[in-house]
């Protein structure tokens, strides 16, 4: 009965979006302002992640420093062109190969800080 109760107000609240003038703005703007603190909250943790961690990222030899700085750099400029990479083919295509390029250096380096 509970789960039913849930999909009602998914329901009302899907109509309210179609059938109400100018709610389809204001949820775009609620989705881009909840956009915005999700971003946020992941530069901060990742900020805090690098505070904690200084030390191990300052121990890994300039290779891997360098690899794992250019796999991040690599994933924010997919994530950043994402809506644009998608529209053909080929760009999904560049994406995922980027994304996999960039996983297996993330792989190599923390490979490489296991080992010592």
């Amino acid at each position: 009965m509970k789960q039913a109760r849930n999909v009602a107000i998914l329901m009302l609240i899907a109509l309210a979006i179609v059938a109400v003038p100018g709610a389809g703005n204001a949820w775009a703007l609620a989705g881009a302002i909840v956009s915005l603190i999700l971003f946020a909250l992941l530069a901060y943790f990742a900020g805090r992640f690098y505070r904690d961690h200084q030390l191990d990222v300052y121990g890994l030899g300039d290779l891997d420093r360098a690899t794992m700085y250019a796999a991040i750099a690599v994933v924010a400029v997919v994530l950043v062109g994402w809506g644009n990479l998608f529209d053909h083919t080929s760009g999904a295509v560049v994406a995922v190969v980027l994304l996999a390029l960039s996983a297996a250096g993330l792989v190599r380096v923390y490979r490489n800080w296991q080992r010592y």
